[in-house]
């Protein structure tokens, strides 16, 4: 690798951090490609139903993988890569990556909930409802479009604002006034 020669201590130091940078994506490539196809289909994604999850991590099916597209095909490497994932899983690195993993999935998901919403036809939708379903509908896209941590469009949300207004105009005024006070006493 290097080490034995007599090259200088900083072209070693880049040389190994190289190899390790090489080695930690090898390894890591194969369960960010299994994590991603946890993720369900967009065009499963309904605007009538809740957020779709994505399908739980499962350390066997995710081993199965292993063989056709393990970190074997691109680091050169030979070793026993199961073992060394086995030992993974049960470590708190992996637990901290995969946890930041689901919740970036959650967010996404709920992203493309929303830009479902979006371009969903709002009154058909709203027309559908009684009273208090329609209630429940303005008050939950309503906190929705107000979570800034989504990793929402711009004009997505501007067409969910536009969404909130339409079912708020087919709800009975005395309603609309209540709902738009509740609203200004959050600000």
């Amino acid at each position: 690798m290097g080490m034995q020669s007599h090259r200088p201590d900083e072209v070693q130091t880049v040389i190994l951090r190289r190899h390790i940078h090489e080695l930690t994506e090898s390894f890591m490539i194969p369960l960010e490609r299994y994590v991603a196809s946890l993720m369900p289909l967009q065009k499963d994604i309904n605007p009538h139903k809740a957020v779709p999850s994505p399908r739980p991590f499962n350390p066997d099916d995710f081993l199965v993988t292993l063989e056709s597209s393990g970190p074997q095909l691109t680091s050169g490497v030979k070793g026993d890569w199961s073992g060394l994932y086995k030992k993974f899983f049960r470590s708190i690195n992996f637990s901290d990556w995969y946890n930041l993993r689901h919740k970036e999935a959650q967010e996404k998901l709920q992203a493309l909930h929303l830009e479902v919403i979006s371009e969903t036809d709002i009154h058909s939708w709203v027309s559908g409802l009684n009273e208090v379903e329609a209630v429940d509908l303005f008050l939950r896209l309503r906190e929705q479009i107000s979570q800034t941590h989504l990793p929402i469009n711009p004009s997505v949300r501007e067409k969910l604002q536009q969404q909130v207004v339409a079912i708020l105009n087919t709800l009975p005024e005395d309603l609309q006034s209540v709902l738009i006070s509740q609203n200004s006493s959050k600000i």
